[in-house]
C-alpha cells in the first residue's frame, strides 16, 4: 500500500513537470509562426520574387543589348606560292609557315520599334507580378484560416478533454459511494459493479480523447512549419462574433477576395498576350552600331602584317509578310485563352458567391444551436447535480445517476461542437471576403 502511495506521488510530480513544461499558444503567437516558417507561403514568396525580378524594362524589351566576341587564330603551314612581280615571276617556298589572326568587335543593337509589343509586354509583365502577388496572399490568408481553425479545433478537444475528467471524477466518487453502500450492507453488489463499468468506460473515452488532442496538436505544428512533437496548451478560449452582414462579405468578395482578384488579373495578362500577337503584325525597326578591330600575321606571302579598326552602323528594318498563317492561329488562340480567363473569373465569382451563401447559412444556424445548447447545458448540468444528491442520499438509483451524468456530457459536447461549427463558418466567411488577415491581426 505505502509503495503505491509512493508511485501516486512521483506519478502526480512527473505530469506537473510535463505540464509546467507545455508552452502556452496564443492564436496571434500561432499565426506569427505560421506567417514565418510555413512552407506553403514561403514557396508562394519565392515564385511572387520570381515574377517581381522579371518585371523589368530589359525583359519588356525597351533596353538595348550589346555582344562582345574576341577570336584568336594560329595557324602552321607548308606554303608553296608562285608570285607575278614587275621583274617577272617567282617562286616561295615555306615549310611550316605560321600566321595568326586576332578579331575582335562589340555590337550594340536596339529595337526601337515592335508595333508598341515592348509597352504591351512591359504591362504584361506588371499584371504578372500583380499576380504573383495575389499568389502569395491567397497562401497566406488560406494558410493561416487553416492554422485558426486548426487552433480552434485543439481548444474544443482540451475542453472536451477537460469535461471527460470531471466526468471521470464524478464515475470515481460513483463506484467509492457504491463500494462503501455495498461493504455496509446498504446497497447491492450489482450497483457496485455497474459503477466500476461505468468508470473504466469513462476511462477508455478519456484515452480516446487524449489520443484524439494529440493528434490535432500535431496538425497545428505541421502548419506552423515546426516539429510535430512539439508540447503546447492553446490558451484562447472560442469567442464567437455574431455581427457578421451577408451583404458586406459579398460586397468584400468583389473587392477584396484574393481569388476573385487573381482571376481578374489572369484576365488582364491574356489581354496582354492577345495585343502582344497582333503587336507581331508589324515591322521591326532596330538601331545596329559595332566597332572592329583585328590583325593579321604571315610568314609567307606579299601580306605580312594587317591590322583593321572602325565602327560600323546603321539601321534595319524587318517586316514578316507571310508565315502560312501562323500569326493568324496564334492571335486566334490568344483570343481564345483571353475568353477562357473571361469564363474562368465568372466560374470563380459565382463558386465564391456559393461558398458565402452556405457558410453564412452554416454561420448563422450554429450560432442559433449555440444559444440552445448552453441552455440545454444549464438545465443537464442542474439534473446531474440533483441526481448526484439524489444518490448520496440513498434515494436515486445508479442508472438515473448514470443517466443524468451522460446528459450532461453530451449537452456540454454538442455545445462545443455548436461553437466550433460557428466558429470555422466565421473564420471561412472572413476568408471569402478577403478580410481574415485584417480582423486578426487587429
Amino acid at each position: 500500500m505505502r509503495r503505491k502511495g509512493i508511485l501516486f506521488i512521483v506519478l502526480q510530480i512527473l505530469f506537473l513537470s510535463s505540464a509546467w513544461s507545455q508552452d502556452d499558444l496564443t492564436l496571434e503567437k500561432a499565426i506569427a509562426t505560421g506567417l514565418e516558417n510555413n512552407y506553403s507561403i514561403q514557396i508562394a514568396d519565392k515564385s511572387r520574387e520570381i515574377e517581381a525580378n522579371n518585371n523589368t524594362l530589359g525583359n519588356a524589351g525597351f533596353l538595348p543589348t550589346l555582344d562582345l566576341d574576341v577570336s584568336k587564330t594560329y595557324q602552321s603551314q607548308d606554303v608553296d606560292l608562285e608570285i607575278q612581280g614587275a621583274d617577272g615571276t617567282f617562286n616561295v617556298t615555306r615549310e611550316g609557315a605560321k600566321s595568326d589572326r586576332l578579331n575582335s568587335s562589340a555590337t550594340l543593337n536596339w529595337t526601337i520599334f515592335d508595333g508598341l509589343g515592348m509597352f504591351v509586354s512591359k504591362d504584361k509583365l506588371e499584371e504578372m507580378e500583380a499576380a504573383g502577388e495575389m499568389d502569395s496572399r491567397i497562401a497566406v490568408e488560406n494558410t493561416t484560416a487553416a492554422i485558426a481553425s486548426a487552433y480552434y479545433r485543439i481548444v474544443l478537444e482540451q475542453a472536451q478533454l477537460k469535461v471527460l475528467e470531471q466526468t471521470l471524477e464524478l464515475s470515481r466518487q460513483r463506484v467509492e459511494f457504491a463500494k462503501s453502500r455495498y461493504e455496509i450492507g446498504k446497497g447491492s453488489k450489482i450497483d457496485y459493479l455497474t459503477a466500476q463499468v461505468d468508470f473504466n468506460a469513462d476511462q477508455t473515452s478519456l484515452i480516446v480523447q487524449k489520443e484524439v488532442l494529440i493528434n490535432a496538436k500535431i496538425d497545428l505544428n505541421v502548419l506552423l512549419g515546426r516539429d510535430p512533437t512539439i508540447e503546447f496548451a492553446a490558451v484562447d478560449s472560442i469567442v464567437l462574433n455574431d455581427q457578421l452582414v451577408y451583404e458586406e462579405l459579398e460586397e468584400n468578395i468583389h473587392t477584396s477576395n484574393p481569388e476573385l482578384l487573381r482571376a481578374i488579373s489572369e484576365q488582364n495578362i491574356t489581354y496582354m498576350e492577345y495585343k502582344e500577337n497582333v503587336a507581331m503584325r508589324y515591322p521591326s525597326l532596330d538601331l545596329n552600331v559595332s566597332y572592329g578591330y583585328g590583325t593579321s600575321n604571315n610568314d609567307a606571302g606579299q601580306l605580312r602584317y594587317s591590322q583593321n579598326n572602325g565602327w560600323t552602323y546603321g539601321v534595319s528594318a524587318s517586316w514578316n509578310i507571310f508565315n502560312g498563317f501562323n500569326r493568324n492561329r496564334e492571335i486566334q488562340n490568344a483570343r481564345i485563352r483571353r475568353e477562357s480567363a473571361d469564363l474562368a473569373k465568372e466560374e470563380t465569382e459565382l463558386q465564391l458567391l456559393a461558398d458565402l451563401s452556405k457558410r453564412y447559412s452554416n454561420y448563422t444556424n450554429s450560432l442559433d444551436l449555440a444559444k440552445l445548447e448552453q441552455s440545454n447545458v444549464d438545465v443537464a448540468r442542474e439534473n446531474a447535480e440533483i441526481a448526484v444528491d439524489r444518490y448520496r442520499l440513498g434515494v436515486g438509483t445508479s442508472l438515473e445517476l448514470r443517466e443524468a451524468q451522460r446528459n450532461y456530457v453530451d449537452a456540454q459536447a454538442r455545445l462545443l461542437d455548436a461553437q466550433l461549427v460557428a466558429k470555422l463558418a466565421e473564420i471561412e466567411l472572413l476568408r471569402l471576403s478577403g478580410s481574415f488577415i485584417k480582423v486578426y491581426s487587429e
